[in-house]
């Protein structure tokens, strides 16, 4: 009885071994893997690759990349490649290759690459992060007030205002960040009543804690519109007393 326990016991473990070596074996047949993150600038053309890794060549019945939302980027089936929502793809060498042109902050998220195959179904997942977006700043001034303003700016920013080290910003008021339909914003702030000096105009990032662009103004005194009146009236004058002096030669 012992001798049977015995050898039933062996049994169970041999084939444990061969189950988990089998596993193996059916795992190594086929990979599929991608690039695990990518983090480009706003508007660079962005790529990455999920590529097959097989003994045997794969029949593929579908290879597909698919968007955070779900919705399909491309897709390889029956040998033919579609893509859509304006993206590019290449088939090359058991590899797809995603690129995205003009990459906007609308387009972060996990992406998911899909393949179905007679060695079996795999998925891999490629992360898109953007770095921070930010345009140049542009100043104008109306009624003694000045404006600097910041389009396609990621994420959200603040404008600081400086007139040499001394920091005016308190002095200043904050328009609400407006998004535009790529996921950036137009980030604008008007400065009351400025000085009439030179200024410095700096965009702020919060998530960085750094000032990712600056721009200096200078804007010349403009006389107040009673001196101009003042100065219209004299030369008024001066034209009427020289109008009537020759007239009374």
């Amino acid at each position: 009885m012992e001798t049977i326990q015995k050898c039933t016991s062996l049994l169970w473990v041999f084939m444990f071994a061969l189950a988990r070596s089998e596993n193996v074996v059916i795992t190594e047949i086929m990979t599929l893997r991608s690039t695990e993150s990518v983090s480009p600038h706003c508007d660079q053309h962005t790529s990455w690759a999920c590529n097959i890794t097989s003994q045997d060549e794969p029949t593929i019945f579908l290879f597909a990349w698919s968007a955070p939302n779900k919705t399909a980027l491309c897709e390889l089936k029956d040998g033919h490649l579609s893509t859509h929502n304006g993206v590019n793809c290449v088939f090359k060498g058991q590899q797809l290759v995603l690129t995205i042109r003009h990459t906007k902050p609308i387009h972060q998220g996990q992406y998911v690459c899909k393949l179905r195959s007679n060695l079996g179904i795999k998925s891999a997942f490629t992360h898109l992060k953007l770095q921070e977006c930010h345009h140049s700043l542009h100043v104008h001034s109306r009624d003694g007030n000045s404006t600097c303003r910041a389009r396609g700016v990621y994420p959200e920013a603040h404008i600081h205002w400086f007139q040499g080290s001394k920091n005016l910003t308190d002095s200043s008021v904050a328009h609400p960040s407006v998004r535009d339909e790529d996921g950036t914003y137009e980030i604008a702030s008007t400065l009351l009543h400025r000085p009439h000096s030179t200024l410095n105009c700096s965009l702020w990032s919060p998530s960085s804690g750094r000032y990712l662009s600056s721009t200096r103004t200078r804007e010349e005194m403009t006389p107040p519109e009673s001196s101009r009146a003042n100065s219209y009236g004299t030369n008024g004058t001066v034209l009427a007393a020289a109008f009537t002096l020759h007239w009374d030669v």
